[in-house]
């Protein structure tokens, strides 16, 4: 793979929420460059171009693939999309950087790496969780044997549900809460359990309150590990009150917890109507003071440029993203059978 030497220059597909995230992050780093976003709507490709300084809004993704400026393609847009945007864009010679979930399915995921690796450039895996600070210092430990043994270990993302109209539908984001947030708590869980193997898995999938779609809003995921320890992923779209992100493990000698949401120790009561980033603060809360850094996304970037600077190893590749899909696609075939696989 040839090595970038003075800028990363990044063109993105798709102009929605987690587009603000990612812009916002990449101009904390001199060498990274958002030179051009496209969208379907080329309105809203020039309102993101207007709000981040970026000289190039297309209304269409194939613009961004003929920009020989481009040197990495970071595609946001719905799941449904994941695959024949990366695709395009590796038979353009370009890096690819894609949202969770990788693809809709493990047949797609797998024409992704295969592809990379024969164009001979990187497919990177979006997923920030493994890089949330807190997180990665429980993995740390756990990997140091400072819990000993571990036996068993949870990861939960829970909010009240999406956004966007598309992820209820099945032929758009290809599953519900699990392809949401499951992603996200898998890819925790295989981090903190680095080198070992899943074995076999289990699921129990609910629709509770969202039942104006075809997924599920509810899902528990259990996984064995080749050492016997249990993972547990609770992904919930039912959960009112804010969201949750909480990672526990549990050892032979010790125990850790690290609440992402709710454990940065600043807590707050505001008797009138305020607001943080546009989301209500009043009463009492526990405001995160650098949610870039805290989620991961900064040290996601810092990994991506290592990579094309340094010729580092991937910390999330197209391969980690594969994985999940893969257990992903394990939970959702053993829900319907009633059974582990």
């Amino acid at each position: 793979m040839h090595m970038l030497s003075d800028k990363i220059r990044v063109g993105i597909c798709g102009a929605g929420n987690i587009v603000h995230t990612h812009c916002d992050t990449m101009r904390r780093f001199d060498h990274i460059d958002v030179i051009a976003v496209s969208s379907r709507s080329g309105e809203q490709a020039l309102s993101i171009a207007s709000k981040f300084g970026i000289k190039n809004a297309y209304d269409d993704h194939r613009r961004i693939f003929d920009n020989s400026d481009v040197d990495l393609v970071l595609v946001t847009c719905p799941n449904y999309q994941h695959f024949e945007l990366s695709m395009q864009a590796i038979a353009a010679g370009k890096h690819v950087m894609v949202e969770k979930p990788l693809a809709m399915t493990v047949e797609q995921g797998k024409a992704m790496v295969e592809a990379a690796d024969k164009a001979g450039v990187l497919l990177l895996y979006a997923e920030n969780l493994p890089f949330a600070p807190k997180f990665e210092k429980l993995a740390e430990m756990a990997g140091q044997g400072a819990f000993g043994e571990i036996y068993m270990l949870r990861q939960i993302e829970r909010h009240a549900g999406p956004h966007s109209p598309w992820f209820f539908q099945k032929e758009c984001a290809g599953g519900g809460a699990l392809m949401d947030l499951g992603c996200h708590s898998i890819s925790v869980l295989l981090e903190i359990m680095k080198g070992r193997n899943v074995m076999d898995v289990g699921a129990v999938v609910r629709t509770f309150r969202h039942k104006h779609g075809d997924v599920e809003d509810f899902i528990i995921l259990q996984m064995a590990f080749d050492n016997g320890a249990i993972g547990i992923v609770e992904s919930n779209w039912c959960h009112l009150g804010g969201m949750d992100s909480i990672t526990e493990v549990f050892g032979s000698e010790g125990q850790g917890y690290a609440d992402l949401m709710k454990g940065s120790g600043l807590e707050t009561y505001i008797e009138k109507e305020w607001s943080i980033r546009g989301r209500d603060a009043s009463g009492w809360r526990k405001p995160v003071y650098d949610a870039l850094y805290e989620f991961g996304y900064v040290g996601q970037m810092q990994a991506m440029s290592d990579c094309l600077f340094k010729g580092t190893a991937p910390r999330q590749s197209g391969r980690d993203g594969l994985r999940v899909l893969e257990i992903m696609s394990s939970a959702y075939k053993a829900a319907e059978m009633r059974k582990s696989i």
